[in-house]
């Protein structure tokens, strides 16, 4: 897990675009790996670091591991979800043994059945110049109000 948001954005940038293109969001060489898991209940908020300990510890970067992302979900605490982005060819020739490492990493955390799928992300960018309206819905009406763009 990289706590770093510039590390981040820098795997998620990857790729140039060729001219003429329609904007790509640069995941084409990517898998993300989904586990769901439900954090044990003695957790206490130093978990996450452990987590990020474990993962920089596996030293998974050597084999396909480009970044990580943890969520917890907003309505259950102990409901999380970790993405792991992976270099797709790499992935795909070793799928189970990637998942096999990253159950083993998480079952000291998990509490129960850790789910793990993967999938092709795929990032919707909207590009917009500085100074454009932006059309946004108003909450509860069905007209659309203007604002500025950043």
């Amino acid at each position: 897990m990289y706590p770093e948001l510039e590390q981040l954005q820098k795997v998620l940038a990857g790729g140039a675009k060729k001219p003429g293109a329609k904007k790509r969001n640069g995941m084409s060489g990517l898998m993300v790996l989904h586990l769901n898991f439900v954090a044990k209940p003695s957790s206490g908020p130093e978990w996450m670091n452990e987590l990020a300990e474990a993962i920089e510890n596996a030293r998974l970067d050597k084999e396909g591991l480009e970044a990580s992302v943890t969520l917890i979900s907003d309505r259950e605490a102990r409901l999380v979800t970790l993405l792991t982005f992976w270099e797709r060819k790499r992935f795909l020739a070793t799928r189970k043994y990637c998942i096999a490492w990253m159950e083993r990493l998480l079952a000291r955390f998990a509490d129960g059945t850790i789910r793990a799928h993967s999938s092709v992300p795929q990032f919707l960018v909207v590009e917009r110049s500085a100074g454009a309206l932006v059309r946004m819905p108003e909450t509860g009406v069905s007209h659309f109000r203007e604002i500025a763009a950043d």
